[in-house]
């Protein structure tokens, strides 16, 4: 099998890592810039839990249109990227995808899989990654910390022959990972998660023990992750009050996270602000509703790092 990987960040270079391990498949990361070029000349140096490995894997610099001509290959493509890269890689690399190439997300937010349907004209598998950070350090080394477990399913709902064998290939992998039947409602179930920790971490540069532990932090974000519930009716997903609860005592009781938007704010790289923040504002406008908590935070961030656009 011939995977492409879109977008070698710290998920998609553990990935096109454990992927290639596997000997099940052949994989080829797209990456740009001075971390394209490093990982093409000496690899990819995976830091995990403290582990150093090296990883040799092909890498096209998607600024080099020729080299897109290798992705006809791939029977899959799956997207890694931060979300507001979504929609210009898709129009980028349509005309490099053979028609029978599957196409999978492994990124935040619920706006991916449509865009991806959109673009590509075809069925899109969904899925997200939890329980561990993997960051970019410096140009070809990433760092990954924790357990690694993701949850896939064909978006919006339902879990056919391809996804399931995708399923199988990345528990091969040594990643722990469930089908899932809804998986529209389980990325709304981490970004519920993903808006309860990655603005404010952003603005307070705390991990998420110190946040969930600290009573008026973890009013702030009880309150983002209602915000959230809320915001999710707009895509026919509904969360109780109990639900919401479960899912921020669920952060509270796994080890420390540094949230991915933390990460980049410290690094000075560009905040998903629009695939997070920004997704819960446009649906909470559909609906007609407020939601203050997650408007103060999006602006405060927006007026500090800008636009990711």
């Amino acid at each position: 099998m011939r995977i492409g990987i879109v977008g070698a960040g710290g998920i998609g270079c553990l990935l096109g890592a454990r992927l290639a391990a596997t000997g099940q498949a052949k994989v080829l990361l797209l990456a740009r810039g001075e971390h394209a070029a490093r990982l093409a000349e000496q690899g990819l140096v995976l830091d995990f839990n403290g582990v150093r490995e090296t990883h040799c894997l092909p890498v096209i610099d998607t600024a080099n249109e020729a080299a897109l001509g290798q992705l006809a290959g791939c029977d899959w493509l799956l997207f890694a990227c931060k979300s507001q890269h979504t929609r210009r890689l898709a129009e980028q690399l349509k005309p490099y995808v053979s028609a029978d190439c599957r196409l999978g997300s492994l990124q935040n937010g619920v706006d991916n899989e449509p865009i991806l349907a959109e673009v590509f004209e075809r069925p899109v598998m969904g899925g997200l990654m939890r329980k561990f950070f993997a960051h970019i350090t410096a140009p070809g080394e990433v760092e990954v910390r924790g357990v690694l477990e993701a949850v896939l399913g064909d978006y919006p709902t339902g879990c056919g022959r391809e996804t399931t064998a995708m399923v199988e290939l990345l528990r091969q992998a040594g990643i722990t990972v469930y089908a899932s039947e809804d998986i529209r409602r389980e990325l709304w179930r981490k970004l519920v998660l993903n808006n309860g920790c990655n603005p404010l971490a952003a603005v307070t540069f705390l991990d998420t023990q110190r946040m969930a532990n600290d009573p008026d932090m973890a009013w702030v974000m009880r309150n983002l992750m209602r915000e959230a519930g809320a915001a999710a009716a707009a895509d026919e997903v509904e969360f109780s009050p109990h639900e919401l609860e479960a899912v921020f005592q669920w952060i509270k009781g796994i080890d420390p996270i540094t949230p991915s938007m933390q990460a980049d704010a410290q690094r000075g790289k560009p905040l998903e602000l629009d695939g997070i923040t920004g997704a819960i504002l446009r649906r909470a406008g559909l609906l007609g509703i407020e939601v203050p908590v997650t408007a103060t935070l999006h602006h405060i961030l927006l007026g500090k790092y800008g636009s990711s656009d």
